[in-house]
């Protein structure tokens, strides 16, 4: 899962971009402006990491993933934001598929918020191919960080993509459950890959973007799987040597939730 790196536009710019060289900025990350743009040219976006960076920031284009689509937000009339769970009938009825979202795990988060939004497939000329609704909450814990789910409806797209490759996979109620710790380095522009750089990125799961003005490094978490024809995403990004059990522990409790 190799992500390339990430813009942060200015709040006027409306238009995705795809082009060859682009910047990713921690500084920008922490000031949640209203718009990221991920670009890529020759290497496939982690779609976990585009989606990470959507949930946590508020941001809303967000991923460029496979050739000749990308997906990215896109007006809808029924997005809206949401404070309680007494509300997901209504939620379901609006984006037109079932979901399964806890209120309470077992390892102490609990349900903070959810957000839903619109998004669409574009195809190579901008054009919309298809359009859908994507479920995002966020979990809160006391002393620790939040932790995101999203949902979003099963996508055929013509061709496919590249599909990362997990650290580990488990099965959960005959559910595949796929894993991810990734390491995430950004540096500067001129930053030359030492020999340790370059035998872990062919190990896997460590990813350089170049572009910072610092190096800056974030090991983060993933555990996907699909469910009743919507893919769950489970992200947590301030990831240690605990997060993919506690990450299996949750999707467990979901898978749980909604196969009855």
């Amino acid at each position: 899962m190799k992500p390339e790196t990430v813009s942060f536009a200015l709040n006027e710019l409306d238009e995705r971009h795809i082009c060859d060289t682009v910047t990713f900025s921690p500084g920008a990350v922490r000031s949640s402006p209203e718009r990221i743009v991920i670009m890529k040219k020759k290497k496939i976006i982690t779609f976990a990491l585009a989606a990470a960076l959507m949930l946590a920031l508020g941001i809303t284009a967000y991923a460029v993933f496979g050739i000749p689509h990308s997906v990215g937000t896109h007006p809808m009339p029924k997005t809206a934001e949401y404070t309680s769970l007494e509300d997901l009938p209504k939620i379901e009825k609006d984006i037109g598929y079932p979901v399964t979202v806890p209120e309470h795990f077992s390892n102490g988060y609990d349900f903070a918020g959810l957000r839903v939004d619109g998004q669409a497939v574009f195809g190579e000329n901008n054009e919309v191919l298809k359009e859908y609704y994507a479920v995002n909450a966020t979990y809160s814990k006391e002393s620790a960080a939040d932790l995101y789910l999203e949902i979003s409806p099963v996508t055929e797209l013509e061709g496919g993509n590249e599909a990362p490759v997990p650290s580990e996979q488990k099965t959960v109620n005959g559910v595949t459950v796929n894993l991810y710790l990734d390491h995430y380095k950004v540096v500067p522009a001129d930053y030359k890959e030492t020999e340790d750089d370059l035998a872990r990125e062919a190990a896997g799961h460590y990813y350089i973007s170049f572009g910072s003005d610092e190096i800056a490094e974030y090991d983060m978490a993933f555990a996907d799987f699909e469910m009743n024809g919507a893919i769950y995403n489970l992200m947590d990004m301030s990831a240690d040597d605990g997060s993919v059990d506690k990450l299996i522990g949750m999707a467990s409790e979901i898978i749980s939730g909604g196969n009855t």
